[in-house]
C-alpha cells in the first residue's frame, strides 16, 4: 500500500514535469538549424478558436470541442493549448480544427515545428493548415501520426513558399483515427527560417 502510493506521488510530479526529451516526427528526424521565431508559446494568453457548428457551413459539424490555455502539460514556458475533441457521430465529420488568425508574412520559413503532447490510449493524426493570400488558398502539409506521449513535429514548407508572404489563418488540424473523445496539447510553435 505505501509502496503504492509512493508510486501515485512520483507519477502525479513527473506528470507535471515539462517534456524534455521528445522524439522528432515529420517531414525531419531532428530539429532544423536557422533562425527561430516563435508563433506562439502560450505565456501571453489565448488566441486560438476551435471550429465548432459555424464551420458547417463548410462541410459537416467538426470534431474539436475547446481551445484553451493549460498548465497540465508544457514543453516551454509554464503554458500550452490543450485542444479538445469529441468522437464522431455518422453525420460529423473525422476531424477537428483549432485555428488562429492574423496577417502574417512567414516569407523564408522553411519549416514549422512544434511540440506535442497525446495523453490518450490511441493514436490520432495531426495536421497544420496555413490559409493564404487574399483568396484564402488552403495549403496544408502532410498529416502525421501522434501516438500517445510526447513528441517534437516538422513539418517543411517547400511546397506553400509562394504563398508565405501573407498567411491569414494557421489551423491545427486533428484527424480522427479512433473515435473517442479526448485532448491533446499543443506548446512553443515555432518558425525556422
Amino acid at each position: 500500500m505505501k509502496g503504492t502510493i509512493l508510486f501515485a506521488v512520483f507519477a502525479f510530479f513527473l506528470a507535471a514535469l515539462p517534456a524534455a526529451a521528445q522524439d522528432v516526427i515529420g517531414d525531419e528526424t531532428e530539429i532544423p538549424r536557422g533562425t527561430v521565431e516563435t508563433l506562439d508559446d502560450f505565456e501571453k494568453g489565448n488566441y486560438w478558436i476551435w471550429a465548432a457548428f459555424d464551420w458547417e457551413q463548410w462541410g459537416p459539424e467538426k470534431l474539436s470541442t475547446s481551445a484553451r490555455i493549460a498548465s497540465t502539460w508544457f514543453s516551454n514556458g509554464r503554458h500550452s493549448l490543450e485542444c479538445r475533441f469529441k468522437k464522431s457521430a455518422p453525420d460529423s465529420d473525422h476531424i477537428g480544427t483549432y485555428f488562429m488568425d492574423y496577417r502574417w508574412n512567414f516569407s523564408g520559413s522553411k519549416y514549422v515545428v512544434l511540440d506535442v503532447h497525446n495523453p490518450e490510449k490511441d493514436a490520432f493524426l495531426l495536421s497544420i493548415i496555413f490559409q493564404t493570400t487574399d483568396a484564402w488558398n488552403w495549403d496544408e502539409t502532410t498529416a502525421v501520426e501522434i501516438a500517445p506521449g510526447s513528441h517534437t513535429l516538422v513539418f517543411s514548407l517547400a511546397n506553400f513558399q509562394k504563398n508565405l508572404y501573407l498567411v491569414n489563418r494557421v489551423n491545427i488540424c486533428y484527424h480522427e483515427k479512433t473515435p473517442m473523445n479526448g485532448r491533446f496539447y499543443v506548446d512553443n510553435i515555432r518558425l525556422i527560417k
